[in-house]
């Protein structure tokens, strides 16, 4: 039981090596997300907002946005944050890493 305790240095490097990458690719796409790099995600939820919105009120419904996720506000809000996360996951594994 020692030896293995001893031989148990530090976090192991498939664990490093996934918080590191799920860090990159969160950071890539809250980046791209946040600031909507090529317009393609807002464009859409526009359209599904105001296609929502006929559809509401042409059945009588009350009209306003039946999805959380329709306006682009929320949209750059939820980018920001998931670029937030995968730069806290980038420094945990960095921390994880140089305490070895």
């Amino acid at each position: 039981m020692q030896d293995f305790a001893a031989a148990a240095h530090g976090p192991s490097p498939v664990f490093l090596v996934v918080i590191t990458v799920g860090g990159l690719v969160a950071l890539w796409c809250g980046v791209n997300w946040a600031f909507d790099v090529r317009g393609i995600t807002t464009h859409r939820s526009e359209r599904i907002r105001r296609r929502n919105e006929e559809t509401w009120t042409a059945t009588g419904r009350p009209g306003g946005s039946p999805t959380f996720f329709a306006s682009v506000g929320r949209l750059r809000f939820l980018g920001a944050l998931l670029a937030f996360t995968g730069s806290v996951m980038l420094l945990a594994a960095y921390a994880l890493w140089s305490l070895n």
